[in-house]
């Protein structure tokens, strides 16, 4: 046994221990493990959060006066048709799918270690649409909204962090810059801090309103800043498929619950808008699909029009 295993044929236990350890124990595992493990633990805590009702009913009758009375835990009403309750229901967890939507893509990014034609403007937008949105939802004494944007604003810094790890040193079709991006995005939580801070809560939600409803559509018109690109290219491989699909959802349910439940015109308008921008972005996937991705689809299209 000793001769086999000193040329080779076979392998030592305490080798195969050793080796074991050393993989185990390597950084990338451990981040790997890491980030698995807090996505669990996220997920678990957002579908606490929005689909525990009787928890959070239970817990305000236990605590009593110490809750606010205009704050409405409930998802529905006995007068409201049941169709409506639902989509109150499945609102808050479609964002948080929309939320996940980015994550095949910026997998694929850390995968190839290349951001390609990719926009940053998509995941910086989104960072500072959720922070605005929750504290809206903050303000309006609304749960359902400050809790999903909480989760969509906590993900999009994770999608903005992993994708300037990727991009390119001084790159500026994003558009723009990686650092005028971070420097934009601060300032406009800053100054929605300070507007929270120094004005009254009735002012405050009227301008951080008006704020989001541009912020949400900045936020799924995003991708067409790659439109040009598209339509020289024919192809559509810079217009992300599951963030926009889930988009279009998100916003339909948004739309019905703003309209017919909440009847908050800062909820249903930027939804109907972003509904909009969401189907437009699906027709040119649709129409363009991924082209070819070596940047000869025009000359490859002529070729195939001769034959």
């Amino acid at each position: 046994r000793q001769y086999l295993v000193t040329t080779g044929h076979i392998r030592s236990p305490q080798i195969d221990a050793q080796e074991k350890r050393e993989i185990t124990s390597h950084p990338q595992v451990n981040m790997v493990k890491r980030r698995q493990s807090s996505f669990v633990y996220f997920a678990a805590f957002a579908a606490a959060l929005l689909l525990n009702n009787d928890l959070v009913t239970a817990s305000k009758a236990r605590v009593g006066p110490a809750i606010s009375p205009d704050i409405d835990f409930s998802v529905s009403s006995p007068s409201e048709p049941k169709w409506i309750s639902k989509c109150s229901q499945l609102a808050p967890c479609c964002s948080i799918l929309c939320s996940l939507a980015p994550l095949p893509t910026i997998l694929q990014v850390a995968r190839k270690k290349s951001t390609g034609n990719l926009p940053l403007l998509p995941y910086s937008s989104m960072v500072a649409n959720g922070f605005i949105w929750m504290l809206y939802g903050f303000l309006q004494d609304l749960p359902s909204v400050w809790s999903a944007n909480m989760v969509g604003a906590i993900l999009g810094v994770y999608y903005f962090k992993e994708f300037k790890s990727y991009c390119p040193v001084g790159s500026s079709n994003l558009p723009g810059t990686a650092r005028q991006h971070k420097l934009i995005v601060s300032w406009i939580i800053f100054a929605n801090l300070f507007v929270v801070f120094n004005m009254s809560k009735t002012k405050a939600a009227d301008i951080i309103g008006k704020e989001a409803v541009f912020m949400y559509v900045v936020l799924f018109a995003s991708p067409l800043a790659a439109l040009k690109d598209v339509i020289e290219t024919k192809s559509a491989v810079s217009i992300p498929l599951p963030f926009t699909i889930a988009s279009t959802l998100n916003c339909s349910l948004w739309s019905i619950v703003g309209l017919l439940k909440l009847n908050d015109f800062n909820i249903y308008f930027p939804c109907m808008l972003g509904l909009g921008c969401a189907v437009l972005q699906l027709c040119l996937k649709g129409i363009y699909d991924d082209g070819i991705s070596d940047g000869r689809a025009g000359d490859s299209h002529q070729e195939m029009s001769k034959v």
